[in-house]
């Protein structure tokens, strides 16, 4: 073996044992898994009983209402607050190549104290255009706004984009898989531990299944949005619970979406692994925040007096590879 591929045989071989070390770690601190229909909170007079789908007509009605929407293209919508390098990147990144669906992008512009950048278009003609909400509210990224001219959303953060050459794919797969689900890159687990009170987690490698998807770069069918922002009681109360608390927007919606159609999400990975920036402002770096996200799961539970949630285990992902990054790099150089 030339000195070189020993080299990184040895690395590969370390990085690897300390992942899987890492993930024997939390995986240790896990919960078991319980039936769907558990106590809610630590009550043992209430039974939280699955309830995902009992508004399909609803759902129904929210689809048909939207039938003139453009459906073979997408827009992305873009959620910034004060990190132009990390918001540059990726505009930039995005914007670079030719991607034959991506009509639109939208920066929903949360950066309060300055004039948002004028409207613009790309070499490629895709269409950028800034929006500043009314007020600073987590809610804003999932506003339905009235000047989509798209049915497929990929509701993104500033710091976290889908590789170009992947993007195409991951819209295909939604419009023939996913438009009645969440669908993207991120994927996160809800579990019920022996008292009935859902815990939220990263989904570690013994997971058998996941129920939600995050919507830092996920696509939704703008109906969720209409449904997101109506009328409803219990969505109404879940928003209101998001502003309140500034977080969980992304699990809200999940709520909504499987509510609407029973369906769980889908997680879709590209060829090439999608690139998360991870800046140390965001507020999933606060403390408590698996606490809080926890918080959200039983709460919003409570707003339906049900758990719509529903756990998935399939994924798709693009080419025959499996895109870990580790193993990746064994490809590329040991290959």
């Amino acid at each position: 073996m030339r000195p070189l591929k020993r080299a990184l045989f040895m690395a590969a071989t370390f990085i690897s044992t300390l992942l899987l070390w890492s993930m024997l770690e939390s995986f240790s601190t896990g919960f078991k898994a319980s039936p769907s229909a558990v106590q809610v909170g630590n009550s043992h007079k209430q039974k939280l009983r699955p309830c995902g789908g009992e508004m399909l007509d609803t759902w129904k009605s929210i689809k048909a209402a939207r039938k003139d929407m453009i459906e073979d293209k997408f827009t992305i919508a873009i959620s910034t607050y004060h990190r132009p390098k990390e918001l540059n990147r990726v505009l930039k990144t995005l914007l670079s190549a030719r991607i034959p669906s991506l009509l639109d992008i939208v920066v929903i512009w949360k950066n309060f104290d300055e004039q948002e950048p004028p409207n613009f278009t790309s070499e490629y003609g895709v269409n950028v255009r800034y929006h500043k909400p009314g007020q600073n509210s987590l809610n804003d990224k999932l506003w339905p706004d009235p000047e989509y001219r798209t049915a497929g959303i990929l509701l993104s953060d500033d710091d976290v984009y889908y590789q170009p050459g992947d993007l195409e794919f991951v819209f295909q797969t939604w419009r023939k898989m996913g438009q009645d689900r969440i669908t993207g890159a991120l994927s996160r687990c809800a579990s019920p531990d022996g008292q009935g009170w859902w815990r939220y987690s990263k989904c570690e490698w013994l997971n058998a299944g996941y129920s939600l998807i995050l919507t830092n770069l996920a696509f939704a069918h703008v109906g969720f949005l209409d449904y997101y922002w109506s009328n409803d009681t219990a969505i109404s109360n879940i928003r209101e619970m998001v502003d309140k608390n500034f977080n969980c927007e992304d699990i809200a919606i999940n709520y909504a979406a499987a509510m609407l159609t029973g369906n769980g999400p889908l997680l879709v990975r590209g060829h090439d692994q999608y690139v998360n920036l991870d800046p140390s402002t965001g507020i999933s770096q606060q403390g408590g925040h698996i606490d809080a996200r926890s918080k959200c799961l039983n709460d919003f539970a409570k707003a339906y007096d049900c758990m719509p949630l529903v756990t998935e285990e399939g994924r798709v992902e693009r080419g025959y590879r499996h895109n870990l990054w580790y193993k990746s790099m064994w490809d590329r150089f040991m290959n």
